[in-house]
């Protein structure tokens, strides 16, 4: 208790829909800056009015309660006014990577069922390619150009055109412009807001795949505004009027809840940045007052500041002092950056750790309480234990086990995969479900979590996490591979990036040049691009130690190869 406020920042009552909570935000805060985007601000009472014409608009072309709408952009307003207009109507709103292939696209549509689809101007050629595939009769195209100021989106259409990159949607008519389908909605709506069902199926993200392949995970407004109440109770200075820079795109949850909805619920302004790049938190510096953001994000700060002189170097920390604090999540600064960091950019960067089954953050570092070797202590009302993977018996404190967390707000079910979802929301002894994460940790006696490795292989590229079975899994498709392994490997650009280890079938052997790019082509048109290897290397055989895959043997050499690669860093 002595790491939680005594009395919530925030009074938050958890038995509402998402759109009736941020609505008396709205009315409370009316001319405060609910989202800055590319240099454009948008009032708390111009959010409202625009959700609740999306919300007329969606019921007037047949959305209602139960029916769900698939989502698929990069940080924008949209996502808000979508987030909150679907509540209204008691829809679900489903959350799908633009990453995604177009195969992995289908089948996230047509599993919910979806409606309609809203997709960023960027990837419409993946929608155009599958749109007789899907469930979805209507897609509605969205640009980052429909929230600039006027003359800044005249100056950016000229440029578009002179470069050739102008998008036009196809001559059909399941196709419109967002923009324009907003505009069909009424502006003095009469819809009266969906009735709040606590068990209601409301938000579905997609996992990483980090336990398996990727799998559509079922969240209700109550896990969404329980996590928001954990947040309340935190030293976490979200105060009305304040604004949080987000970097973390919409299909994370940690950019959804714990960023996005966070914000809203809080009343900041959330300064959303469309670019997933290591640069864009420290070019937005000056235009927040805190920040959700991943690693690579800080690294890239943090190393800037060193290379910076004079003036430049002045200016810099003086926008760095008016931060608040720097949220970090996705993956785990070492206690060595961490020092380094706060050495340098004072004690501002905070480690946290949660998951997409606990709807985001379960764990944050105190502000005034941090342990640089830990990833923080559990929030309000979440329990921890690390438990013994072959007793299933509970750790003592500083012992390490299999790291379980039991909330209030753990996800419904993983859809269509009873199995897993059984295997990792478990039933103990103690009569609560248990979420199973996968990481071996330990707790200490003042209740820090630490992280000492990983029960279940993961690779860490950036912020995403992978499971090296899902990428042998489509490598292993292929007739002439015999047996594959898949982990990861340091990179310069990544921080880790998968390398696979393949043996071929004994006809095959002497024909590796020939079959790599069968292998890799199949990776480019299957796999995200964020899970395809960087490094392809052929052996003779697996190495195994006692029946197993020798997985931490293939690592070291791994290792070695990049190492030998120099900086070229490329197979």
């Amino acid at each position: 208790m002595n790491y939680y406020r005594e009395k919530p920042i925030k009074e938050i009552d958890l038995n509402q829909t998402l759109y009736t909570t941020i609505r008396k935000v709205c009315l409370e805060y009316p001319d405060y800056d609910a989202i800055g985007f590319l240099g454009n601000s948008i009032t708390y009472r111009e959010l409202l009015r625009k959700v609740d014409k999306l919300a007329d608009a969606y019921a007037m072309a047949g959305i209602k309660e139960g029916d769900a709408v698939a989502i698929s952009t990069i940080n924008m307003p949209c996502v808000q006014e979508n987030l909150l207009a679907l509540s209204k109507l008691g829809a679900t709103s489903k959350w799908i990577d633009l990453r995604i292939k177009s195969k992995d696209l289908v089948k996230y549509i047509n599993e919910s069922n979806c409606k309609m689809v809203v997709v960023f101007d960027g990837v419409l050629d993946s929608i155009v390619e599958i749109i007789d595939e899907i469930t979805a009769k209507k897609v509605l195209v969205v640009s980052p150009k429909d929230y600039l100021k006027p003359v800044v989106r005249v100056l950016a259409n000229l440029k578009d055109r002179k470069e050739g990159k102008q998008i036009f949607l196809p001559k059909d008519k399941r196709f419109e412009y967002y923009k324009n389908f907003l505009k069909s909605g009424s502006g003095n709506s009469k819809i009266e807001p969906a009735e709040f069902k606590k068990d209601r199926p409301s938000l579905i993200v997609q996992s990483s795949g980090s336990t398996g392949m990727p799998k559509s995970i079922v969240h209700t407004e109550y896990n969404f505004n329980s996590a928001m109440q954990k947040e309340a109770y935190s030293d976490l200075p979200l105060r009305v009027g304040r604004s949080m820079w987000v970097g973390i795109p919409p299909f994370i949850i940690y950019g959804l809840n714990n960023s996005i909805y966070a914000a809203l619920m809080f009343g900041m302004k959330a300064e959303m940045s469309p670019f997933v790049s290591e640069t864009a938190l420290f070019d937005d510096l000056g235009k927040y007052d805190c920040a959700c953001a991943a690693p690579f994000h800080y690294r890239y700060l943090y190393n800037k500041v060193l290379e910076l002189q004079g003036s430049e170097l002045e200016q810099t920390m003086k926008k760095i002092a008016r931060v608040d604090v720097f949220i970090s999540g996705g993956d785990k600064i070492s206690p060595r950056e961490l020092l380094n960091m706060q050495h340098v950019l004072g004690r501002k960067i905070l480690n946290g750790y949660g998951n997409n089954e606990l709807a985001g953050a379960a764990v944050i570092t105190p502000i005034y309480a941090s342990k640089p070797s830990a990833v923080g202590v559990p929030m309000w009302g979440i329990e921890v234990d690390a438990f013994d993977i072959t007793t299933s018996e509970k750790c003592p404190k500083g012992i390490e086990g299999e790291l379980c967390f039991s909330s209030n707000n753990l996800f419904v079910e993983y859809i269509d995969n009873e199995e897993e979802t059984a295997n990792i929301k478990q039933i103990h002894q103690d009569g609560k479900y248990w979420i199973h994460t996968g990481d071996m940790g330990y707790i200490d006696e003042e209740g820090f979590v630490y992280i000492s490795g990983r029960y279940k292989r993961l690779i860490i590229r950036s912020a995403y996490k992978i499971a090296p079975d899902s990428i042998e899994k489509v490598i292993l498709e292929l007739p002439f591979v015999k047996e594959c392994v898949v982990v990861g490997v340091p990179d310069k650009e990544d921080k880790e990036a998968p390398m696979a280890f393949v043996c071929l079938e004994n006809e095959w052997k002497d024909k590796s040049d020939v079959v790599e790019s069968e292998i890799k082509n199949k990776c480019n048109i299957e796999l995200p691009d964020y899970k395809i290897p960087k490094h392809f290397k052929f052996i003779e055989q697996i190495p195994y130690h006692n029946g197993k895959q020798a997985f931490k043997e293939l690592e070291k050499i791994g290792t070695e190869y990049v190492e030998g690669l120099g900086d070229t860093n490329e197979s």
